[in-house]
């Protein structure tokens, strides 16, 4: 599973995960989200060891303690801001999120993507296939056998992704906004 992360086709490379999630959705705070990261990436800072292993463990601790997925799909849950100001997000914001804050923090994780959608977050220097779970909000999970179907995802993508369940997510609620409007 190692890998050097953040590389794309972009010719300026990646920028991180969490400025591009905000991008995908301009309603965010990006001043309260940019004071998040900074608080998280401060508590996470305890986790930095050098090594791979307990870094990864330790931030599983830490995030799972600070966050829950919020599977609903409703709109504020792919906000990066409401996110942090809330403890819970969509599994993509919350993985932004924690690749974000533990690389302020000196720790190199990376968000990839699995079968089925399934989103983890992985240590770039761990060559065990252990990472955190995002949709089991940072269980560890060991993931032998299937490295082959995870892949990394670098931050473009990442905010395409969200951009995409911002879109899906706003569509899907504007029929309950059109409903709402007629009942008053």
């Amino acid at each position: 599973m190692t890998r050097t992360i953040d590389r794309c086709g972009a010719p300026q490379g990646c920028v991180r995960h969490a400025l591009l999630a905000l991008s995908a959705t301009p309603d965010a705070d990006a001043a309260a989200a940019r004071r998040g990261l900074a608080e998280l990436a401060g508590r996470l800072e305890a986790a930095r060891s050098g090594a791979p292993r307990q870094e990864l463990a330790a931030c599983g601790e830490l995030l799972a303690a600070a966050f829950t997925a919020d599977r609903s799909g409703a709109p504020d849950s792919f906000r990066l801001d409401v996110a942090l100001a809330r403890g819970s997000g969509a599994p993509l914001i919350l993985g932004a999120v924690a690749v974000n804050a533990a690389r302020d923090a000196g720790i190199a994780l990376g968000l990839l993507a699995g079968p089925a959608g399934r989103l983890v977050v992985a240590h770039a220097m761990l060559s065990r296939p252990l990472v955190l779970d995002l949709a089991d909000d940072f269980a560890p999970r060991d993931i032998g056998g299937e490295e082959a179907l995870h892949r990394w995802l670098c931050a473009h993508e990442t905010a395409r992704r969200v951009g995409a369940q911002v879109r899906s997510a706003d569509a899907d609620a504007a029929p309950l906004r059109c409903a709402a409007a007629a009942a008053v």
